[in-house]
């Protein structure tokens, strides 16, 4: 019976059917997880039934100005959670922990919760308690609870706020002690999903399956790296104070919380007690955790999760720190960067020509300040905790510059550019190896060249979860170069299971999980983990990792979690990272020797030049009617119903959108920017992007020339020498290369005409056999519709295939078996 739900639980989707379903199956099935999955239902109903109160009340235009959200973009602002739900759950939050004081009589004159849910004046009653508790402790949680009231306050309507208050306090006081045994699995996923999309600041949180993985990952390599010959002893509270792990990014504690779950499961597989579990949890916790970000709500869940199951924590004593971000008086430059300000502070980042001149005065504020403690004493705090770290790990943000601070006005939105202007300068300055690391579209790359300032020269390790194009992608090849010189590029995980490729919430893009380690001397090679699967709870975390624990070399990872290879340190030194690409280990070595066939020529080498007419077409021109006076055809669609052919079918017209009939008429009959546009017309054209499940072609060719939106034109190839090459582009040694470098999506990648000029072809012009071999097989096809790549094996791939092995003297059976493990790729079968 427990089987049967547990698999008719798999079935349920948990947003759209309720928990409460859940809850009656497990209730009926005896499974002993109802009650947390209860507690969860009414936590997250509770939520949102406050929420509504305060909606009812016409609160939410206060409460969105308290949290930064009326700035945003109407799409932006309906995509994340409104400031009444975030004020209902900073609110939840608090009434737990306050039931959890007084329950456990943690302080004197703490009330129970039932002294609110009836009180005439809830917001008087709990005002004056929780004040009482940040008297003497707890800040981190309370303070953001009793500021959201104080806003509320001064709208003067507090009728919404006195009803989601006693409702809160109602199921506070139901749910509390189980809040405290759920564990950052259960409690980290339901506040991010309360909390929506935070991706005004950046801040996309990673899953809790995906950061378990890391940490166990991580804690791994760490315990390689350890100096002496055994492993590490977990229960000796020394160890622990040897792994200080800092988190530059922390959001809601996703990563630290596991790392620190990890910490303790592996202290109790050693024997540790419960009460050792406490007393190095608290160590953690008040010494070796650090954990920084810009917001505060997020700091407050970072907190909640770090400390669940253990009161014995001082919140005061938290290595949390709310960095600086936004307008800032203190700053000079008018604006702070959040973590990014710690490159401007010569303990991190040493300028040697400073000349002794002071850093910046900039604001840090430790969540619970030390009496005594200004702005200078918090920030050499934030300092310190960054400094000499054993581990980094952290999901950096990945926001464009551009995008940064969209929150704000426009005017700090520039000064936020111009201030990690500045940082950047600073930290090249001092490491001039930098230049190139660093880009000016995402903020990324500095939080990398961050860490790697926080982490000793000599030990460390460096986790890091990164959109899948950053290791393939030509733009990023200097940052992938210079971490490989940094460091041992121990492993990368990948999942490739369609719907399980992102390791954020509220994400669709590829990511992967980088961890690298100080390394001297050679370097090892690097293991690519790529999942067939995504985990879906600890307990599958587990079984996954000790299934990779027992894969000690290449091959098939146990119980169906997919595959492990290693991948030759000095490609990964050449910046060839492409094994993430791929869920074949076979494909991507297959890649990496047709892309380096010095046999072949690359498209530049051979002066053939894909040209980028689609954004000309889209910047000057229109679509227009076939047969209108001045129009031209182009190729544009690359679907279904498109190029269904590897002969070129035009599929639209445009023309100029400014346009003169006179000097079209005076020009002979087509205008002037038509023949500018047409001298980049090519036989041959290349696609610029596509599904890699849904479309059909990778080129097309034509005795005609045409220019392309979707599609590279490519210049300098006669009409014979363009069907020869189209189809060996679409072949099989001609997709692996394509697919080496996608931008955006791995299932829906998007090419540069840089890197498709760098594709890898025959010399189909010196070479009249393999010309004519290839030009064949083109007149033979041009006319068959080719199917979609997800159908898999047909005669016309099997046709282009077989050319291709004559005409270059490949191995045809090796084609096969490459073209039908091309066929079978998650992204490409769907």
């Amino acid at each position: 019976a427990d089987q049967a739900v547990q698999h008719a639980l798999q079935l349920l989707d948990w947003e759209q059917h309720g928990n409460a379903i859940t809850v009656n199956l497990l209730a009926k099935s005896g499974l002993t997880g109802n009650r947390v999955l209860r507690d969860l239902n009414i936590l997250e109903t509770g939520i949102r039934e406050a929420a509504r109160h305060l909606n009812d009340d016409g609160l939410r235009p206060a409460l969105d100005r308290h949290f930064g959200i009326h700035n945003l973009k109407d799409k932006e602002r309906q995509a994340q959670a409104d400031g009444a739900t975030i004020a209902a759950l900073l609110l939840m939050n608090a009434a737990m922990l306050h039931q959890r004081i007084a329950n456990g009589h943690w302080l004197p004159d703490i009330a129970s919760l039932d002294t609110v849910k009836n009180n005439p004046n809830p917001v008087h009653t709990i005002l004056r308690q929780w004040h009482r508790i940040i008297g003497h402790d707890f800040k981190p949680v309370l303070e953001p609870a009793v500021r959201a009231i104080e806003t509320i306050e001064d709208t003067g309507k507090t009728a919404g706020l006195q009803r989601a208050l006693r409702h809160l306090a109602a199921e506070a006081e139901r749910i509390a002690e189980t809040y405290a045994d759920m564990g950052a699995d259960h409690a980290g996923p339901l506040f991010n999903r309360v909390m929506g999309n935070q991706a005004s600041d950046g801040a996309f949180f990673t899953r809790p399956v995906a950061a378990a993985i890391a940490a166990r990952l991580t804690l791994d390599v760490a315990a390689e790296s350890n100096a002496s010959a055994s492993p590490p002893d977990w229960t000796n509270p020394q160890t622990w104070r040897d792994h200080k792990t800092v988190d530059l990014a922390c959001g809601s504690g996703a990563l630290l919380a596991a790392l620190l779950a990890d910490l303790k499961r592996r202290a109790r597989q050693q024997g540790a007690t419960d009460a050792q579990i406490d007393n190095l949890q608290t160590l953690a916790v008040e010494e070796t955790i650090k954990g920084m970000d810009i917001n505060p709500i997020s700091l407050q869940l970072a907190a909640s999760q770090l400390t669940t199951g253990n009161h014995y924590i001082g919140y005061r004593r938290m290595g949390l720190h709310l960095m600086p971000y936004g307008p800032q008086d203190g700053n000079p430059a008018g604006a702070s960067a959040g973590s990014l300000e710690l490159l401007g502070q010569q303990a991190i980042v040493p300028r040697p020509g400073a000349l002794g001149l002071p850093d910046d005065r900039i604001a840090a504020q430790s969540i619970w300040p030390a009496p005594g403690h200004t702005a200078d004493t918090e920030l050499r705090d934030a300092v310190d905790a960054a400094q000499n770290a054993r581990i980094i790990i952290m999901n950096p943000p990945f926001t464009n510059r551009a995008k940064m601070g969209e929150k704000f006005p426009k005017e700090t939105q520039q000064q936020l550019r111009q201030r990690v202007d500045a940082m950047e300068q600073l930290l090249i300055g001092s490491d001039p190896e930098l230049t190139d690391f660093v880009d000016k579209n995402s903020i990324g790359p500095l939080f990398t060249a961050l860490a790697d300032k926080c982490l000793p020269q000599t030990a460390g390790v460096l986790t890091m979860v990164e959109p899948t194009i950053a290791l393939t992608g030509t733009s990023k090849q200097r940052k992938r170069k210079l971490l490989a010189q940094r460091y041992h590029i121990h492993t990368v995980l990948t999942c490739h299971q369609p719907g399980q490729i992102n390791l954020s919430q509220h994400t669709s893009i590829n990511e992967s999980i980088i961890i690298a380690k100080r390394h001297a001397g050679p370097k090892p090679d690097t293991r690519f983990i790529n999942l067939d699967r995504m985990p879906t709870d600890d307990d599958e975390v587990a079984d996954l990792h000790q299934s990779l624990t027992d894969c000690a070399a290449d091959g098939i990872i146990a119980n169906g979690w997919g595959t492990v290879f290693y991948w030759p340190a000095e490609r990964i030194e050449a910046a060839d990272w492409t094994p993430a690409v791929w869920r074949s280990p076979d494909l991507a070595e297959a890649a990496a020797q047709f892309a380096n066939d010095d046999s072949l020529k690359t498209l530049e080498q051979a002066g053939l030049l894909p040209q980028a007419t689609g954004q000309l077409l889209r910047g000057s021109y229109e679509p227009a009617e076939a047969g209108l006076p001045g129009s031209f055809p182009i190729l544009k669609s690359k679907g279904k119903d498109a190029q269904t052919t590897i002969q070129s079918r035009p599929d639209e017209h445009w023309i100029p959108k400014q346009r003169d009939e006179r000097i079209r008429l005076a020009n002979g009959g087509t205008y002037p920017e038509v023949d500018k546009m047409l001298t980049k017309a090519g036989h041959l054209l290349i696609t610029a992007g596509q599904d890699n499940s849904a479309g059909r072609l990778t080129a097309t060719a034509d005795d005609e020339k045409y220019v392309g939106n979707g599609w590279f034109p490519v210049t300098g190839v006669s009409s014979a020498e363009a069907k020869a090459l189209a189809v060996f582009i679409n072949s099989t040694p001609g997709r692996l290369q394509l697919m080496r470098h996608p931008g955006k999506k791995l299932a829906f990648p998007i090419y540069s005409a840089a890197e498709v000029a760098n594709l890898r072809v025959p010399d189909v012009r010196n070479n009249p056999r393999t010309r004519q071999i290839l030009a064949d097989c083109y007149e033979q096809t041009k006319a068959t519709l080719v199917p979609q790549f997800r159908d898999g094996e047909c005669p016309i791939r099997q046709q282009w295939d077989a050319a291709v092995a004559r005409a270059l003297n490949y191995n045809p059976q090796e084609l096969t078996r490459l073209r039908n493990l091309l066929h079978h790729e998650p992204h490409i079968r769907n």
